[in-house]
This record gives structure tokens, sequence and C-alpha cells, in this order.
């Protein structure tokens, strides 16, 4: 005859389970927080290490061209507003931002060339770029500005403007800036850096003080000029002018002369931000400039003021880089 075993089947109670669940959450919880934290980490790396190779390459490359600038009674060195060229057919460029224009000797033979930058924003594409265009030195060509007139040495269109840039820009047109036109092979438009979405200049005097901008200041009526190498213009040497003032502009006419010479320095500045802000197709900000009480360019209170914008938009890892480069003949 066989016994009856009565067999107990261990099992979870509906407590336990409960409580299982609760921690395996809490544990999952805590793994994703830390995933999190990673991938945030990872990904902030990512955007610093971008944004500085952007910001670094172009700023090495205008120091690079800025330094051995050069003028004289024939030649200029400015900064103007963007609004210059979008007149001439230039597309999509940032207004308020300003554009640098200037003569170096530059390449193997050290042929004088002239450099400028500018920034451009095409936000339909997703295209924020600092750009550059170089034009070579081809004296017979329309795009580069004349140096001599042998048949009339006393043509007016040799003498530089206190008030313009038009020693420059006068035949510059669309194809100026056309970068895929193959039959232009003289000027030469380039990226230098990408995610690029504000762009300053500062002029410096011997002094070290920002030089007021040529359009805020007294006897040169009518200029939209933030700096012109051909104004008429001083700059204190080892003592300040009357009224502490470093860079004293002067009445045309008499005996006055134009300065003909470059800054002392120029302060460079950009602010990047990294791939993932321009796929997004995020909302940025137009860039704002704020003068001083003197009349000079304020960069760090209109620097301020675009990042406090950027941030109203939600775009916090935007970055801030400034250079400044000493020029050799401005000393």
């Amino acid at each position: 005859m066989h016994q009856k075993r009565n067999v107990s089947v261990a099992g979870f109670t509906l407590l336990e389970l409960m409580v299982s669940l609760v921690v395996f959450a809490a544990i999952l919880v805590v793994f994703s927080t830390l995933t999190s934290g990673i991938v945030n980490m990872w990904t902030e790396g990512e955007s610093r290490i971008e944004t500085h190779q952007n910001a670094r390459g172009a700023l090495e490359i205008m120091t690079r061209e800025l330094t051995p600038a050069v003028v004289d009674t024939r030649m200029q060195f400015a900064v103007i507003s963007s609004g210059e060229l979008t007149r001439r057919g230039a597309r999509h460029l940032v207004a308020g931002s300003p554009v640098i224009l200037w003569m170096a000797p530059l390449g193997e033979l050290g042929g004088l060339r002239c450099v400028g930058y500018y920034l451009f924003r095409d936000a339909s594409r997703g295209f924020y770029r600092l750009k550059r265009i170089y034009i070579r030195p081809l004296a017979d060509k329309a795009y580069f500005p004349a140096m001599v007139n042998e048949a009339n040495p006393r043509d007016p269109a040799l003498r530089i403007s206190a008030n313009n840039a038009d020693w420059f820009l006068r035949n510059w047109d669309a194809k100026t800036f056309d970068e895929e036109d193959p039959a232009n092979d003289d000027v030469v438009v380039s990226t230098v850096a990408d995610n690029v979405i504000a762009f300053w200049v500062q002029c410096l005097d011997l002094a070290g003080n920002p030089v007021p901008a040529l359009m805020n200041a007294p006897y040169h009526t009518g200029s939209d000029m933030i700096y012109n190498s051909a104004a008429f213009f001083q700059m204190a040497t080892t003592t300040a002018f009357d009224g502490g003032k470093t860079t004293e502009f002067l009445a045309q006419g008499g005996q006055s002369m134009k300065a003909n010479r470059v800054p002392s320095a120029v302060d460079v500045t950009v602010v990047t931000v990294d791939s993932t802000v321009v796929s997004r197709q995020m909302d940025i900000p137009t860039v704002e400039n704020i003068f001083a009480a003197d009349g000079s360019l304020d960069v760090e209170q209109s620097i301020m003021r675009f990042n406090r914008a950027l941030l109203d938009r939600n775009i916090k890892n935007a970055r801030t880089f400034t250079t400044r480069v000493n020029l050799l003949n401005g000393q």
C-alpha cells in the first residue's frame, strides 16, 4: 500500500513580487541616469571639440593673414558693414555683422593680395559660415584695385576715400561672390569655418583702446564704415590727447592729412555652435551691435546680448572665442 505525501511547492507571494518589481525599477532608473549622464558628457565633449576646432582653425588663418597687413596712400584697410557687400550682389550676409578687407603680401612670392572675411547665413539650407574672399595680384584684372594709372597719374579713381570702401568695391558685383563660377579664377570665395553664427571685429589704437567707429566719428558725416585707414585721424603714442582720447578724428581739408595707417591690433571674435544645433534648425538670433559712449563698438556687451538671446531660444552649447592680432605695420 502506497502512502500519500503532502508536497509543498515554494512560490512568491504577491507582496514579494511587488517588492521585487520596485527594486528592479529602481535599479533601471539608476542605470538609466548613469547612462544618460555618460552620454551627455560624451556629447558635450564632442560638441566642445567640434566648436573649438572650427573656431581655432578660422582664427589661426585670420591671424596669419592679418598680421602683415599694409597700407599707404594707394591702399586701404577697411572694416565695413555687411550691407555694403549685399548692395553689390553678395547673398545671405548677416545684417549687422562686419566685413574686414585689407591688402597683405601673401603667397610664395609675397605679392600683394586683397583678403577679406564676412559672415554668411543661409538658414533654409542650414549654412552658417565664416567666408573668406581672396583676390590674386593681377593688376590688369577688374577685381584688383588699381595702384597706378600711367596714362593719368592724377586719375581720381586712385584716390582712397575717407568715407567709403569703394577703392575695394567699385568693380565688385554678384559674380565676385559666385563660388561655383569656373570662369572666375581671379577671385576665390571659400568657407573658413562652418557653424559660425556671430562675428565681431574690434580695431585698437596704439594705446590698446578701441578705435571709435567711423560712422560715429565727427568730421566724417555720411560714412557707414567701422574703420578706414584713409580717414582723417591721429593715434596717440605715449600721451593721450585732450579729454583722455587716444584716437582723435580731424576735420577734413586744410592742413589735415589722411592717417593711412592700419590699427595697432585687431580683436576678432566668433561664436560657434556644433552641427546638432544646425541640424535641428533652431532659431539663431540676429547680431546686434552695442556702442560705448565714445562711439566704439562695445564687443563685450554685444556678445552678452547675443548669448542671452541664444539662451532665450534654448541654445545652450554655443561658445565664444576671441583672439587679438597685433599688426606688424600698426606698431
